[in-house]
């Protein structure tokens, strides 16, 4: 998959990561003709987002909206487990052109930096967290159970050691 970044903040700052270390996370990821956008936003504007969105209240770190389908005709666009795809996924009806815009991750960067910099976190491996945690979610991964948390995190610290980056969550223990 094809990272493009879409700069939303009036006085940007430099990500943490360089644009070809951040592309070169997601780029096994999901269809090679896939693109993901990764959007940078204030943290107002992530706020704003995760009240209309989530039902969440004030900014937080990242959120992901895809633009894939979870049903459609035989055959699907990219089947479960290629590309890190947690089902069977399929463009969306009408969509002709194979180059499509699978979704998109919205990081609020100062309100990242910031928590980083209270919790002392890496800031580079939080972004290469960040960046991963949300593209899954576009391939249709999600962890609200005990099982998909754990089925998740072992899918991000996979994707992550490719890139050369430890999963920086403890491993999930028994919540038995």
């Amino acid at each position: 998959m094809r990272l493009e970044m879409v700069e939303q903040r009036p006085n940007p700052a430099e990500p943490p990561l360089s644009e070809p270390k951040l592309a070169g996370l997601v780029a096994k990821l999901g269809h090679v003709d896939w693109t993901v956008n990764l959007v940078l936003v204030e943290d107002h504007v992530m706020a704003d987002l995760n009240a209309r969105w989530y039902g969440g209240e004030g900014p937080t770190d990242v959120l992901s909206f895809s633009y894939l389908e979870n049903d459609g005709p035989a055959p699907c666009h990219l089947e479960a487990g290629d590309g890190e795809a947690a089902h069977a996924l399929w463009v969306a009806p009408g969509e002709q052109n194979p180059e499509v815009t699978a979704g998109e991750v919205i990081v609020a960067p100062a309100f990242v930096s910031d928590r980083c910099a209270r919790e002392g976190w890496n800031l580079a491996t939080e972004w290469a967290l960040l960046l991963v945690h949300g593209t899954l979610h576009v391939l249709g991964w999600e962890h609200g159970t005990v099982e998909s948390r754990r089925a998740m995190r072992a899918r991000e610290a996979e994707v992550l050691s490719r890139q050369g980056f430890e999963h920086p969550l403890p491993a999930l223990e028994s919540e038995d």
